[in-house]
């Protein structure tokens, strides 16, 4: 009689069988008309795309708090929680083995200091573009909550298919 090894359980799965989530939170931060937008670069990740300011909810983080961690370390921005709010909600799906994800987009209404790119190996550029003209090519989803946003609407689904 062989022994079975035990399986390990993925990483987005509970041990009984429900679905765990990774968060994303994504800062929009604009002047006037237009947006901060950063070129994604050595990250393995849609480099040579642009992107919001963003990063993961580490554990035991609430997104809001997520949020002002990731403006501080990306763009030494110091912000409160009480300064963002939740405009965007993108349920994302790639089809890779750790979707789907849940995309927190965040607009920033005020914050201290001037946005510096603070990760230049992760960071090729930093720059605010017109939000009704953003340059090509965009992350997928990040083109929809932007566009999203600008409609007024809350919630989008991205990457699923067709029902």
């Amino acid at each position: 009689m062989t022994q079975s090894q035990p399986t390990e359980p993925t990483p987005f799965v509970h041990p009984d069988g429900r679905h765990r989530l990774v968060v994303g939170v994504h800062l929009i931060l604009q002047r006037n008309d237009r947006v901060l937008l950063g070129l994604r670069q050595g990250t393995g990740w849609r480099d040579g795309h642009y992107h919001v300011p963003a990063g993961h909810l580490e554990s035991g983080e609430s997104a809001t708090a997520g949020a002002v961690r990731e403006a501080a370390e990306e763009l030494g921005l110091a912000l409160r929680e009480a300064d963002l709010e939740l405009v965007h909600t993108v349920h994302h799906h790639s089809g890779s083995v750790d979707d789907p994800r849940i995309q927190l987009f965040f607009r920033v209404r005020h914050w201290q200091g001037e946005p510096v790119n603070r990760e230049p190996e992760l960071c090729a550029d930093l720059s605010w573009f017109p939000l009704d003209r953003l340059p090509e090519p965009m992350v997928d989803y990040t083109a929809v909550a932007l566009a999203q946003f600008r409609r007024g609407l809350t919630y989008s689904n991205v990457g699923w298919p067709a029902s």
